[in-house]
């Protein structure tokens, strides 16, 4: 038990240490970047101080104060994150679709929190075990490893739903595509017609490239970003037959005919997977859970009676 908490202790002052030398040579770069911030914001105060407050209308009032406070301890905690997390957790959130409602900092302060509460339930564990020095340390070691990988899998979970969701509603956006291009509607203007009638996380994602398509991008590089945002080989691959459709001036209609059934062959082959997979899915349910109680329904009271006939 001391040498546990000796250890712990070393490794607290070795941690404090390293972070505040973290701190010191990063606290200039903090002060241009704060004063550039204060520039920025006294330049734009009175140009959004009323959608400011319009916003904070329509805010609840729980995620205006507790989850605000929450929101800021755990950003409180993000400087101790190593610079490599930060950058993870930022892909991460784009692709989970949630750039602009979670931010980097509160998020990396979250994996911090969790690695630190993973160490924390590990060395309780440990100092009740009575374990050796490295066995004990091992358990820590472990403990934070698993504490730090519960935030990415949270976020995997969520971007693998956002992916299926996406992969499964490219064929019907295809089609209304296709059929609005067919009727005489411009790319974009078929683009307009589908997200005002649609919804959805790929409807999300075709807005967000009609609004860089209106601030000025080319279609090419916006369509780019929304298939980098995605991360789908489906999405990768109608942006690129889009863009070579328009540098070869090919007729767009056809193309995204095409596409959409292409699309469709896909995903009925998907479908088609999955439903080979399913049998071999039912064997572990049916050997662990049904099987037992067939066997105790049906053999059961001929065990009975044969035991009473023998006895």
């Amino acid at each position: 038990m001391m040498i546990l908490l000796l250890s712990a202790f070393i490794a607290t002052v070795i941690f404090l240490m390293l972070a505040f030398l973290f701190l010191h040579s990063s606290g200039e770069a903090r002060g241009v970047k704060k004063r550039l911030g204060e520039y920025a914001g006294n330049q734009t105060k009175h140009d959004l101080s009323a959608d400011r407050a319009e916003e904070l209308k329509k805010t609840p009032f729980l995620q205006r104060t507790v989850g605000k406070l929450i929101s800021n301890i755990a950003a409180t905690f993000s400087y101790f994150t190593p610079s490599a997390i930060p950058k993870l957790m930022q892909h991460r959130i784009m692709l989970a679709g949630k750039r602009g409602i979670w931010h980097v900092r509160p998020m990396a302060g979250i994996w911090f929190l969790c690695m630190v509460a993973g160490g924390g339930i590990a060395f309780r564990y440990a100092a009740n075990e009575n374990r050796t020095f490295i066995s004990g340390l091992l358990t820590i070691w472990i403990g934070m490893i698993i504490g730090g990988l519960i935030p990415f899998g949270v976020l995997n979970h969520i971007i693998r739903r956002r992916q299926d969701l996406i992969t499964r509603q490219l064929p019907d956006v295809l089609d209304l595509l296709s059929i609005s291009v067919q009727a005489g509607l411009s790319f974009d203007g078929a683009l307009k017609k589908v997200v005002e009638r649609m919804e959805g996380p790929l409807i999300d994602e075709f807005r967000w490239m009609l609004r860089d398509i209106r601030m000025g991008m080319t279609r090419a590089r916006s369509m780019k970003f929304m298939a980098e945002r995605c991360d789908i080989q489906d999405i990768y691959l109608f942006v690129m037959s889009v863009t070579q459709s328009e540098k070869l001036g090919a007729s767009m209609s056809d193309t995204l005919k095409i596409q959409a059934d292409n699309m469709r062959n896909i995903r009925r082959q998907r479908a088609r997977t999955l439903a080979m997979k399913a049998p071999v899915k039912m064997v572990f349910p049916l050997v662990f859970c049904i099987f037992p109680s067939i066997f105790v329904v049906v053999l059961l009271p001929s065990l009975l009676s044969l035991k009473q006939t023998i006895g």
